[in-house]
C-alpha cells in the first residue's frame, strides 16, 4: 500500500456481503474494508484490488467472497452513477511521465539504488512473508540472458508468499528493476499469455524494453520508482524454462 500510495479505511459495507472496495478520494487511490474481517481476509483483499486496479484501472472496484472457489472475485459495477465518483488518477502507459509531484511520485525522495534494492527486498521478507535471494553458485553457468527466476510458496493457510532468485552479478539498479517486475510477476499481474512452468517457476530475462501498457512491467516500474529509482526499461522478457533445471532450485520453490 505505501509504495502504491493508497489508504485503507474501516467502514460499514451494507448487509450485502461486499468485502472490499477501492475508489478515488481526494485524488488519492482509498482502499475501504468491511469492520471485522481477520488479518488474511484482509490481506487478500487488499492485494486483490490492487493487482486489478493496476491491469485495469477504474473509479470503482468491488470485492466480493466466491463462495464456489472459497476466494475472492474482483469486478467493476456497471450501475456507478456518472460523476459520483472521481476518475482514477492518471496511469499511463509511459512511466516517463509519472515522475514529478503526482501520485506516482517517490514516497522519500530519490535515494540511491542500493537503499531501493533493499527496501524492497525488505517488504519481500517482512510483509509478503516470501523470500529474495541470489541464485545459487550451484546453477552457474546460468542459461544465456537470464536475470532472475520466480516462484510461489504456499504456508499452511493457502496463502501466497513470493520466492525471487536473482542472478548476483547484475548492477544493483537492474537488480532493483528486476526485483520489482519479478514481484508484480509473483502477485499475478499478467504478461501477455505466459504461464509459469511445469514446475511453478518463471525464467526472467535481462533484456528489457519500454513499458507499453498496465501489467507486471507497469506495476514493477511503479513500485521502484515509490520507493525511491528512477527505474529504467522494466518490460523485461520472459524466457523458456532451460531444458534441465537446476535441483537445487527445484527443491527451494
Amino acid at each position: 500500500m505505501e509504495t502504491m500510495n493508497v489508504r485503507a479505511v474501516e467502514m460499514d459495507l451494507g448487509e450485502r456481503g461486499m468485502r472490499a472496495a477501492l475508489t478515488v478520494i481526494s485524488g488519492k487511490l482509498c482502499l475501504l474494508v468491511r469492520s471485522g474481517l481477520n488479518e488474511q481476509q484482509v490481506a487478500a483483499s487488499i492485494r486483490s484490488l490492487l493487482a486489478r486496479y493496476i491491469h485495469h484501472p477504474a473509479p470503482l472496484l468491488v470485492l466480493w467472497p466466491d463462495a464456489d472457489k472459497q476466494g475472492v472475485v474482483v469486478r467493476e459495477p456497471d450501475d456507478v452513477s456518472v460523476g459520483a465518483l472521481e476518475d482514477p488518477p492518471d496511469v499511463t502507459a509511459d512511466v516517463l511521465h509519472l515522475y514529478g509531484e503526482g501520485h506516482w511520485a517517490p514516497k522519500d525522495g530519490w535515494r540511491s539504488d542500493d537503499d531501493v534494492l533493499q527496501e524492497l527486498t525488505e517488504i519481500v521478507a517482512v510483509d509478503l512473508k516470501g523470500v529474495v535471494e541470489d541464485l545459487p553458485e550451484e546453477t552457474y553457468p546460468l542459461p544465456e540472458g537470464l536475470g532472475a527466476v520466480v516462484s510461489t510458496g504456499y504456508d499452511s493457510e493457502g496463502l501466497a508468499h513470493p520466492m525471487v532468485f536473482l542472478r548476483g552479478d547484475l548492477p544493483t539498479g537492474l537488480r532493483a528493476d528486476l526485483l520489482g517486475f519479478c514481484l508484480a510477476l509473483g502477485a499475478g499481474s499478467e504478461y501477455e499469455d505466459r504461464d509459469p512452468d511445469e514446475s511453478g517457476l518463471f525464467y526472467v530475462g535481462t533484456d528489457a524494453g519500454p513499458v507499453s501498457g498496465p501489467g507486471a512491467a507497469l506495476l514493477g516500474a511503479l513500485m521502484v520508482q515509490r520507493l525511491g529509482r528512477r527505474p529504467g526499461d522494466c518490460d523485461f522478457k520472459l524466457l523458456d524454462p532451460p531444458e534441465e533445471t537446476a535441483p537445487e532450485l527445484e527443491s527451494a520453490a
